[in-house]
């Protein structure tokens, strides 16, 4: 049974498995892809048991079947051949005979009957979203999830469906515990996130990924169950598997007495940031902001290598203080907003900062929130 496929067609489909299929594993299996045909269509899928990818290719075929091959390794010789058709062939004992021009492989496989299935779903279950706006919202709040694997419940985005004056609205939100990313946006009711639900970073990262790819796309199917959660764009299905049990308590962390209030510009302090940042030090990465009218002063200190100051004009009426902060989480907030103008929130040098857009973009709410530190 041959299968005829465009080099391009394919390279494109696989380039989306490689970052979950092949993850550590003590499994062989999910080393590999499944492949399966039809008359016009091959079918790939790779899965890590937590993230699960499904892309349909064009292709043809005179009859239907399956193989499950290495993901990499049919990837490497894939992107190394010539652009032309490529034919596959299923041989004995799971092998598959690759073709294109004056190339042939022969690649061993494992019988496709053994790879895991993806979890099943109700296509009337689904909502539509747009994919500009969950793309968005996912890039502004990702950052502030945790990479440490210990803080289980911070490895996670919060997904959650709001009413608010009779509008539905989606909330997302990630924190680390030193800081946190919230946003919030009009969206159509989205079943199973009532009480919200925790996404894995991973396997959002995966999903910001296969967003970037689709230009093509407007829309984003969404839909989750009490286990997985299910996105569809195109001829593309991920489902990710949900963390258990309960997202932090984050609302009474949001302050609610700031009284004093800085407006700066972004690029500015932003590149202010990044020039004092090359004399603090990896572990403490701390920066010392002292605030007077109309100015912003901006300080580090490396005990081998020395220190930085730098003066940026800002927006300021109150009265003046000092504050310190982490650079990178400054950095990171600012860079996630889309505004020229931000605004800062502080009340002491002991209580946690916002950073803000300063005009409503095409989300309804963003703010970062930010601990402090001794310096």
């Amino acid at each position: 049974m041959n299968l005829n496929i465009d080099k391009k067609e394919f390279l494109k489909g696989l380039s989306l498995m490689q970052s979950v299929a092949g993850r550590k594993t003590t499994l062989p299996i999910l080393n590999h892809i499944l492949l399966e045909w039809d008359k016009h269509s091959l079918f790939l899928t790779g899965t890590d048991l937590e993230t699960g990818i499904r892309e349909e290719l064009t292709a043809s075929s005179e009859q239907s079947g399956k193989a499950s091959v290495s993901s990499k390794k049919l990837y490497e010789i894939v992107r190394e051949l010539p652009e032309e058709t490529i034919k596959i062939q299923k041989k004995e004992n799971h092998w598959i005979t690759i073709q294109c021009g004056k190339s042939t492989f022969n690649l061993a496989g494992m019988d496709p009957e053994e790879f895991p299935s993806l979890p099943t779903y109700q296509e009337k279950n689904f909502s539509k979203l747009s994919l500009l706006l969950l793309k968005e919202m996912v890039e502004k709040t990702v950052y502030a999830a945790s990479n440490e694997e210990s803080r289980y419940h911070l490895n996670g985005v919060l997904f959650v469906q709001m009413k608010q004056g009779g509008k539905d609205l989606l909330r997302v939100v990630a924190t680390d515990g030193h800081r946190l990313s919230m946003v919030e946006g009009e969206s159509p009711s989205i079943r199973g996130i009532e009480k919200g639900v925790i996404l894995p970073k991973k396997g959002i990262m995966e999903l910001r990924k296969m967003m970037g790819d689709k230009d093509d796309q407007d829309e984003i199917e969404i839909y989750f169950n009490t286990t997985h959660g299910f996105f569809k764009m195109g001829k593309s299905l991920m489902v990710i598997r949900l963390i258990e049990g309960e997202f932090p308590e984050y609302e009474p962390v949001i302050p609610k007495t700031n009284d004093k209030r800085l407006i700066l510009e972004k690029e500015k302090i932003f590149s202010c940031l990044k020039r004092v940042s090359t004399m603090t030090t990896e572990k403490g990465e701390g920066v010392k902001l002292s605030i007077q009218k109309n100015l912003l002063e901006v300080t580090s200190y490396h005990q081998e290598y020395g220190d930085a100051r730098e003066e940026v004009e800002i927006l300021y009426n109150e009265t003046p203080f000092q504050i310190g902060f982490n650079v990178r989480y400054l950095m990171e907030a600012l860079h996630s907003m889309d505004t020229q103008e931000v605004i800062m929130e502080l009340k002491d040098e002991g209580s946690p900062g916002i950073i803000k857009p300063s005009t409503l973009t095409t989300i309804a709410n963003q703010l970062c929130i930010i601990m402090p530190m001794r310096i």
